[in-house]
């Protein structure tokens, strides 16, 4: 089974919200610093809950998670929040998140549950991970569903039930002010959430159809998630961008924000060197290339002359 994956705007969110310093943060769980940078890098799922074990150890609050989702501010997590906001109803702010949920994250899977005529109930599941973080980010993720709820609709929309599988925390009070009126379990044998059909049929106060179908196309144009991205699969991105102006080790160490020693040193630590890697880029390029002229070919691979291509390709050959 393929790793899970979640986007870099959920390791981001809860780091910003709880205040710790995001470089010492993201080193400690695993998050390769340039990917805090960006909005859009993938990161390994085991990485994101060990954050939220870290979140807690620092505040010190086993209700963090419930905290962080009362905090959030719709938005935040990208396009899967504007997909949710555009919808005309809950109803179908819950489907166009449910189709594109690989928008944010492979490692949540939602599957309707029971359903009556007055209520429906999803079951709620990660797929990799658990222990600690898979507890607070759970808590995070159900609670969120109300905080953005709320907001969208203007209702003091609540759970007819919460369960979770979680043993009973000592203190209740925040679990009771996340989910209102709701009923709430512990010790569950599956993590679940019930709402009223009512509820799911209200209307979004920013509603846009219009909007909504664009990004519902664009969200269908969407490559599936890569696996998660590594700091080496930044230096060959970044190498291949170089090639054409002519590759060199100094600028391709500027561009990642390293000095030359340090990257050679990780491409040591990662089994490979700058020739290896220079070399494998290239030939990659010429592959894709072939039918084109030998100047053209020169060039985009970043050779002096077209004697240099030429020793090159005998040696792939």
């Amino acid at each position: 089974m393929e790793e899970a994956t979640d986007c870099i705007l959920l390791p981001k969110l809860l780091i910003e919200t709880s205040g710790l310093d995001p470089e010492r943060t993201a080193e400690h769980v695993g998050i390769p610093g340039w990917a805090m940078g960006t909005d859009h890098a993938a990161v390994a799922s085991a990485c994101y809950l060990r954050t939220w074990e870290l979140v807690e150890h620092a505040v010190g609050r086993s209700d963090i998670g419930l905290v962080i989702a009362q905090h959030y501010v719709v938005g935040a997590l990208g396009l899967y929040d504007y997909l949710f906001i555009t919808a005309p109803t809950m109803a179908e702010g819950f489907a166009a998140t449910g189709m594109f949920m690989d928008t944010v994250s492979t490692n949540w899977h939602f599957e309707p549950g029971t359903e009556t005529e007055q209520e429906i109930s999803f079951n709620v599941q990660l797929r990799s991970g658990g222990g600690r973080g898979g507890e607070l980010a759970m808590q995070f993720g159900l609670a969120g569903v109300f905080s953005r709820a709320r907001r969208v609709t203007g209702r003091p929309i609540s759970p007819i039930r919460v369960a979770f599988r979680q043993r009973a925390p000592r203190h209740q009070e925040s679990f009771r002010a996340a989910f209102g009126s709701g009923e709430i379990e512990f010790g569950a044998p599956v993590d679940s959430v019930t709402l009223r059909k009512a509820d799911m049929r209200l209307p979004f106060l920013g509603a846009d159809p219009l909007l909504g179908n664009i990004l519902r196309r664009y969200a269908e144009t969407l490559t599936p998630p890569p696996a998660a991205t590594t700091w080496l699969d930044r230096f060959r991105q970044t190498a291949a961008a170089s090639l054409g102006a002519g590759p060199s080790l100094n600028g391709v160490a500027a561009r990642l924000g390293v000095s030359p020693r340090t990257l050679q040193r990780r491409l040591a630590e990662a089994g490979t060197t700058w020739r290896v890697e220079l070399d494998r880029l290239r030939r990659a390029e010429f592959e894709r290339g072939q039918g084109a002229g030998a100047a053209d070919l020169t060039r985009r691979l970043g050779y002096a002359d077209a004697r240099s291509l030429s020793r090159a390709v005998r040696r792939w050959r």
